[in-house]
């Protein structure tokens, strides 16, 4: 028989690449025959207070103070306000298994599955420096943590958690992003480096800048998937384009600061290759997506980027912030389209073997129902 599960999670539902991918999970755990609600925050005016999608789960809008986006860090203030609104939830049905993604939402589970007694699964993510008291706390009381990256486990440890509360789950991709690849668009001599992610200082694109002034034969674009740009998002834009004059690679350099999914996916369709090269990721969603649609990836050797990418066999690894090692992987891969083919081969391969959300979902069910014996 199936569970009832409570998805808290404060932030957006779908999967971007760089978000947690909810939904995608959502859908994988209805297909699964589980009932799935997914709380999250209210952020636009015409949400409806509860609607049931056409994947099968229901989404609960949380009136959290104004209905517009806001920052992380501004949410946290009605912390208490989504625990009062999840226990008068569950005071009327409890679900069987919650699960909570983000600092925030663990704390507001926690609090609210108190008294009907409901295990909490908490997804661990590397906290804000503000956040990380609470983040020890959340994970010294939750059933189970699962984490999303083998790198995340020794700190965990260090934080008190035994290693028999701890379970690596992966974030998931839509297989549909295979459809992208094999495009038969019009392609330049030049080879099209593609990167993707949020233009924010540590995301690594200033290395990527100066690593592609070493590369003559390949263009770079990158792209930053937004719903709403803001001034951070503007400034790092334009720090970029700045970079990329003072190198002397603005013709083969474009930075876009408001890219939709669907011009992501365009993007995709057209590129050779994709380089990602943050400090730290807790997900690597872009990296799976690019594997997804069979492109070999280049990544900073750090976090789930170190599990989802095989180094020399679905693309590269490379040391982060190091644009000269970067530089030398990029001309190598530039210069071999054949190596470019069989990463993008393997990739994909292991996307379908590893990472579907369907195989997630069922690691997933896996983690609540150990959640369940320890509470029994």
């Amino acid at each position: 028989m199936g569970m009832r599960i409570a998805l808290i999670a404060t932030g957006h539902t779908g999967a971007t690449p760089y978000g947690a991918g909810v939904g995608g999970l959502a859908r994988a755990l209805v297909r699964h025959r589980h009932e799935v609600v997914v709380y999250t925050r209210k952020d636009a005016a015409d949400l409806p207070a509860r609607e049931r999608t056409q994947d099968g789960y229901e989404v609960v809008h949380v009136p959290l103070g104004p209905a517009r986006p806001m920052t992380a860090d501004d949410a946290w203030s009605f912390t208490d306000d989504l625990a009062r609104f999840l226990k008068r939830e569950w005071d009327e049905r409890a679900p069987d298994i919650v699960h909570s993604v983000g600092s925030m939402a663990g704390l507001a589970a926690l609090l609210a599955a108190r008294e009907p007694k409901v295990p909490v699964v908490h997804t661990h993510h590397e906290p804000n420096p503000e956040q990380e008291r609470v983040e020890r706390l959340i994970c010294r009381h939750a059933a189970h943590l699962m984490t999303t990256s083998s790198g995340q486990v020794t700190g965990l440890c260090h934080m008190g958690v035994p290693r028999s509360q701890i379970t690596v789950v992966p974030v998931g991709v839509d297989l549909k992003g295979e459809e992208t690849a094999g495009s038969t668009e019009q392609r330049t001599d030049r080879v099209n480096v593609l990167g993707v992610g949020e233009l924010l200082p540590g995301h690594g694109f200033d290395t990527v800048i100066t690593a592609i002034a070493g590369v003559r034969d390949a263009v770079l674009v990158i792209a930053a998937p937004v719903e709403t740009p803001d001034l951070r998002t503007g400034h790092e834009a334009k720090r970029l384009r700045q970079l990329a004059v003072e190198l002397g690679v603005q013709d083969r350099v474009s930075v876009t600061g408001a890219s939709t999914r669907s011009d992501v996916t365009g993007l995709l369709r057209s590129a050779d290759l994709v380089v990602t090269a943050p400090r730290q990721d807790s997900t690597g969603i872009v990296a799976l997506e690019a594997m997804a649609c069979a492109l070999p990836v280049v990544a900073s050797a750090v976090g789930a980027l170190a599990d989802v990418v095989v180094d020399k066999i679905t693309g590269q690894l490379v040391p982060p912030g190091d644009a000269p090692a970067l530089a030398l992987v990029l001309r190598e891969l530039v210069a071999n389209p054949a190596r470019r083919e069989a990463f993008g081969i393997a990739g994909a391969d292991r996307v379908r073997a590893r990472y579907s959300w369907d195989r997630i979902a069922a690691d997933v069910v896996l983690v609540y129902q150990r959640a369940q014996l320890v509470r029994a």
